[in-house]
């Protein structure tokens, strides 16, 4: 790096860190009272426990990121829905 991107580098503010969504995607979770729906339905589950990892962070992520209640409940009954039919959400 050049001395002025290492002087930019070092007046960064932490608390400025980590903003853009898909640095703030790890560690999201669905929370007990999804995770409950989506387990009740045996099949969409064992399907959406199958996938891979950073399928299983994306829809997650997907789901837990809208700012409306509503949305986030639309969200997860579409996955439910295309997990049960043995289907992705793309």
């Amino acid at each position: 790096m050049r001395p002025a991107g290492l002087r930019a580098f070092e007046a960064r503010a932490d608390e400025r860190s980590a903003t853009y969504s898909y640095e703030q995607r790890h560690g999201a979770e669905l929370g007990a009272e999804f995770e409950r729906l989506f387990r009740a339905d045996r099949a969409a589950w064992s399907y959406f426990q199958e996938q891979p990892p950073s399928y299983r962070r994306t829809m997650t992520w997907w789901v837990v990121s809208a700012k409306k209640e509503e949305t986030r409940r639309k969200r997860l009954d579409k996955l439910i829905a295309e997990s049960a039919a043995g289907r992705r959400v793309l």
